[in-house]
Formats: structure tokens, C-alpha cells, sequence
């Protein structure tokens, strides 16, 4: 092989290896700190103690479980993926396969070795409770794209996304730690859940031309622009009224609610990109905007949310040092986030 050859040769294995890591898309997965530590915050607050190796399996778990997602959802998604002209940073894929980086098979053979990391982990749980929970969730994540059920061409995709990362992440970390299931989890969970579904709605509203040209029906392409963005607005104010209800009723602690309800502002915001027609017009140099800001909306809430309750758990006395443990990991989540809003800005 002649030193030209060689170095053709490097190259290709450099992309490959870029398009393999591209596939996972890891810029996603520092979401994951917060449901699975509010789950955990949630279960101090309630007086029991931190139990690490369960709190890091339980990470794990979800960090396993969205990386299988994505390279499953790469592999049968492809075809919709292939007709996105309108793609963003944040939606329409990858673009690794599109972009032949990757051969697809392999994208579905890493699913695969995943969704059996996924399942040995669900075995190493030491609870029935988890364990069912815990394969309910590889379900439907696999399941999110992949047929026969195939959620996201069936306008359950949204749903489905709200389900396990504002429902079951967080209360299969809970179960690890106390095997209950608090009420107060449950009250802070649902309008961050709906706020998900939300996201989800804006981010295939960027898609929705691509989508219902390959068949994908999502709820945007079932239901039309004008009223999905209706519907999405509609999903803010209900949330945060939901979020007051319950702190009301005494569900959720006035110190968990004041910071949930702040991010309410990021919410306005979005309503008048929405109303102005950001994403009327699939320009990705304005959906962009829209669709970073929606992820992070309902980043923040479950972060404030997280926050809230360790304040909570200290001003109560509850937990020890867990609540401290807690802030430390909020505090590099901080970190991390604000780095990625600085790289945000530089482009």
C-alpha cells in the first residue's frame, strides 16, 4: 500500500469513526442528569436515604437506554431523514447515514448490543417494580421508531418521548432508592410532561413536510400547522396552571414551585416566536432558534424542579449530606449547560 493509499485509508476510518460517534448524538443525553437526580432528590426529600450504586445504575440505565434510541431511530428513520431538506442542528437526524458516513446496519447492530445492555441492566434491578418498569421503557423506546408499533408514524411519538423522559426515567430511579412511588414526584413530573410533549410537537413541526411526505405521521401532520401551534400554546398555559394547582393543594412544595415557575418566561417567549410564524415557513435559520429553546425549556423546569427540592430537603433537615451530593451534581449539569449555550452563541 503506497503512502497516498495509507493515508486515504486514515481518512475513511476518521469519518467513519465521526459518523459512528455523530449517530449517538450525545449533545442530548446531559438531559438525562435531571429526571433521573429529581427522581432521586424527590425520594431524600421524602426521609429516605441515598443509596449511590442504585442512583448511578439508574444514570446509567438512561443513558444506555436514549443512545439505543438514537441509533435505532437513525437506522428507521432513514428514509424520512433522506427527504429533510429542512434539517436543523437539532432535528431531521444525524444526517450520518444520510450523508453515507455510516453504513446503516450498523446503526441498527449498535441498537441491538445496546438494547441488550439495556435489558441486563433491568435484570441487575432488585425490585419487580423496577425491573417491569425499567422494560416498559426499553419498549417503548425501541418501539418509538421500529416496527411493527412504530409510535412516531403514528402520532404517539410525543407522547411516548414525555413518557419515559418526564415519567419513567424519573420514577424508576425512585423505585431503585425506596421501591414507592411519591406523590410529589408524580405532581412535579406532569406539567413538565406536557411541556415534553410540546417540545416534541415544535420539533416535528420542523420536520412535518419531510415526515408527511415518507408517511410519518406525527401530530403536526395529522392534526396541521395551525393547530398544532394551538394546541402547543395551549400546553404552556396549562402546565404552569397545573404546576400552581398542585402547589396549592399542597402535591408540590412552594419552594419546588417558585423555581418551576419562573422558567415560565421562557415559555412566553416561545409562545410569540410561534404566534409570529418561526416555524411557519420550515427556514431552518428561524426554526433553529425555536426548536433550541423548546429543548431547553423543559431542561430548565426539570432543573429548577431538581433545585427546589434540594433547597426544600435542606431547609427541612431531611436527607443528611444526599442533598448536598445532589447540588454538586446539579452544579456540573450548570456548567455543562452553560457551555453549551456558549457554543450556541459562537455560531
Amino acid at each position: 500500500m503506497t503512502v497516498g493509499e495509507t493515508s486515504t485509508a486514515s481518512t475513511v476510518r476518521e469519518s467513519q469513526l465521526s459518523g459512528f460517534i455523530r449517530l449517538a448524538r450525545l449533545k442530548f443525553l446531559l438531559y438525562n442528569v435531571l429526571p433521573v437526580g429529581l427522581g432521586v432528590a424527590v425520594t431524600v426529600h421524602m426521609g429516605h436515604p441515598l443509596d449511590l450504586k442504585w442512583y448511578v445504575v439508574a444514570q446509567v440505565f438512561a443513558w444506555v437506554v436514549h443512545v439505543m434510541t438514537h441509533y435505532c431511530n437513525e437506522y428507521f428513520d432513514l428514509e424520512a431523514d433522506r427527504a429533510n431538506v429542512y434539517h436543523t442542528p437539532w432535528t431531521g437526524g444525524s444526517r450520518a447515514l444520510v450523508d453515507g458516513l455510516v453504513a446503516p446496519m450498523v446503526s441498527l447492530g449498535t441498537a441491538f448490543l445496546l438494547w441488550a445492555g439495556g435489558m441486563l441492566l433491568v435484570a441487575a434491578m432488585p425490585t419487580t417494580s423496577a425491573r417491569v418498569l425499567g422494560a416498559v421503557t426499553l419498549a417503548l423506546a425501541w418501539f418509538y421508531t421500529a416496527p411493527p408499533l412504530r409510535f412516531n408514524y403514528r402520532g404517539l411519538g410525543e407522547l411516548t418521548v414525555a413518557a419515559i423522559l418526564n415519567g419513567l426515567w424519573p420514577v424508576v430511579a425512585a423505585l431503585l432508592q425506596t421501591d414507592t412511588l411519591p406523590l410529589m414526584l408524580l405532581a412535579i413530573l406532569a406539567p413538565t410532561a406536557l411541556l415534553q410533549v410540546a417540545r416534541m410537537m415544535i420539533m416535528n413541526l420542523g420536520d412535518r413536510v419531510s415526515d408527511e411526505s415518507v408517511g410519518k405521521r406525527t401530530i403536526p401532520v395529522i392534526i396541521g400547522y395551525s393547530r398544532a401551534i394551538t394546541m402547543i400554546i395551549a400546553a404552556q398555559v396549562v402546565a404552569y396552571l397545573m404546576l400552581t394547582l398542585f402547589a396549592v393543594v399542597g402535591w408540590v412544595p412552594w419552594l419546588v414551585w417558585a423555581p418551576m415557575a419562573a422558567t415560565a418566561a421562557l415559555s412566553v417567549w416561545l409562545v410569540r416566536q410561534l404566534r409570529r410564524g418561526a416555524m411557519r415557513d420550515v427556514i431552518p435559520e428561524r426554526m433553529t432558534p425555536v426548536v433550541f429553546w423548546a429543548s431547553n425549556h423543559v431542561s430548565l423546569i426539570v432543573c429548577a424542579a431538581m433545585a427546589g427540592v434540594i433547597a426544600d430537603s435542606l431547609v427541612r433537615g431531611h436527607g443528611g449530606t444526599a442533598p448536598l451530593i445532589l447540588a454538586a451534581v446539579l452544579a456540573a449539569y450548570g456548567l455543562l449547560f452553560g457551555h453549551r449555550l456558549w457554543l450556541a452563541s459562537r455560531r
